[in-house]
């Protein structure tokens, strides 16, 4: 049951859909796809002026061009500015921070709708970056200005922080900010899409792998003169297949939603692939990427081992073999507790707001959240996109969703930091 002054605040989002809109519209038009990497500093702008005409502290925080990539025709280090933001309260603590990214994949596929310029179309707002997650971000600071308009008094902070290189992985965003401790709270919210209805406490690990077979060069009238190091990938992909693949995969015939997938582990193979140079040559060099998703409980190192006794096995066996495995990336799994006062007090506004019990699991694939849980900061990811949106062709979010997590963001935040009279 809400109380007064908290379906005011309700009220007030419902009369700032237009303002949900157009917000999400303008940064939905501002192309911030990676690769390349451009407009983060329009961007960046854009958030800036909107968070200080609610007389936020706003502060951008650009990281040192040595870190930086390059533009790929320019060879000049790409802007990476981090909005950091905070509205303080009457007592400054606990602070609660909301996080979001603006970077966007690539808009590739056969789309519908130009993916730069939004449209509304029977409820939906159709654009690249809408579900995932230019939708949270907006969520978050059209609720921060429905609290300022009805003049609610918080006693704790509300602290904002807009990054890029989510999507690439990248150092310039989330990882840059908690290890330089830019970001301190007691408890965080990341944006990422989770429905509108419910919310994930954590989401699976992953290893990032370059699996590399080496051979030897030979013309192809001849190939017995030479090792075929495709050849030698495919026996590679073989053993994997044989000895690793089964204890992951679920059923080939259940389909697993957004909830169940986060219960196993994953791998897919061959995202990139590299092999020879000319048809008629015997490839000296193969190389492939390994994505493993790990589920909460598997190590790491432990992982990697497997990988590493196959091709060991594999040198055993055959004494032609040559083979490296090089680590691209790799993170455990993160899980903040369901018991814990951030997910208990987040199911409040949620039942409220939607009327129903929201469904609460592990994110089947990786964000930021990582970032906050390393620096000790409890996380959960809850936003208004829908997941199976994300990276999509004709992407979109339900500006009905949009409207519930911004009621949702303002509830939470009203319940965490106590309002004062």
């Amino acid at each position: 049951m809400l109380s007064q002054v908290e379906q005011r605040v309700c009220k007030r989002i419902l009369a700032l859909e237009d303002e949900l809109i157009q917000v999400l519209s303008q940064l939905v038009s501002i192309n911030t796809a990676d690769p390349p990497g451009e407009n983060y500093d329009e961007c960046a702008e854009f958030l800036s002026t909107y968070l200080e005409d609610l007389a936020a502290h706003v502060e951008i925080v650009q990281v040192p061009p040595e870190s930086l990539p390059c533009h790929p025709s320019t060879g000049k280090p790409l802007s990476r500015p981090n909005v950091i933001a905070e509205i303080v309260g009457s007592e400054n603590s606990p602070v609660l921070h909301f996080n979001g990214h603006y970077d966007v994949v690539p808009a590739v596929g056969d789309w519908t709708f130009n993916p730069y310029e939004p449209e509304v179309k029977e409820g939906r707002l159709y654009g690249r970056g809408s579900a995932d997650m230019k939708a949270g971000i907006t969520a978050m600071i059209v609720a921060a200005k429905a609290l300022r308009l009805e003049n609610i008094n918080l006693a704790g902070t509300i602290s904002f922080s807009f990054v890029p290189d989510e999507e690439n992985d990248g150092a310039a965003g989330s990882k840059y900010l908690t290890e330089q401790k830019r970001v301190q709270a007691h408890y965080c919210i990341i944006g990422e899409p989770s429905g509108g209805t419910d919310f994930f406490n954590g989401h699976k690990g992953c290893i990032w792998l370059e699996l590399i077979t080496y051979g030897k060069p030979a013309h192809a009238s001849s190939p017995w003169k030479g090792i075929n190091a495709f050849d030698k990938m495919i026996e590679v992909v073989q053993e994997i297949n044989a000895k690793i693949k089964p204890s992951l995969l679920h059923e080939e015939d259940i389909e697993l939603d957004i909830f169940t997938a986060s219960k196993t582990g994953a791998i897919a193979l061959g995202g990139k692939v590299s092999t020879g140079d000319s048809p008629n040559v015997v490839p000296p060099r193969c190389s492939m990427t390994i994505d493993r998703r790990l589920a909460p409980g598997e190590d790491v190192q432990k992982v990697l081992g497997e990988f590493s006794s196959i091709l060991e096995s594999l040198k055993k066996r055959d004494p032609k073999f040559s083979g490296d495995i090089k680590v691209l990336s790799q993170y455990e799994a993160c899980v903040t507790p369901v018991e814990s006062r951030l997910a208990k007090i987040l199911r409040e506004p949620l039942i409220s707001v939607t009327g129903k019990t929201p469904e609460v699991s592990l994110m089947s694939g990786g964000c930021d959240m990582r970032y906050f849980h390393s620096a000790g900061i409890p996380t959960v990811i809850y936003g208004p996109g829908g997941l199976f949106m994300a990276h999509q062709a004709d992407e979109y979010v339900e500006v009905g969703r949009l409207i519930t997590a911004a009621q949702v963001y303002a509830l939470i935040a009203m319940k965490l930091l106590g309002v004062v009279d």
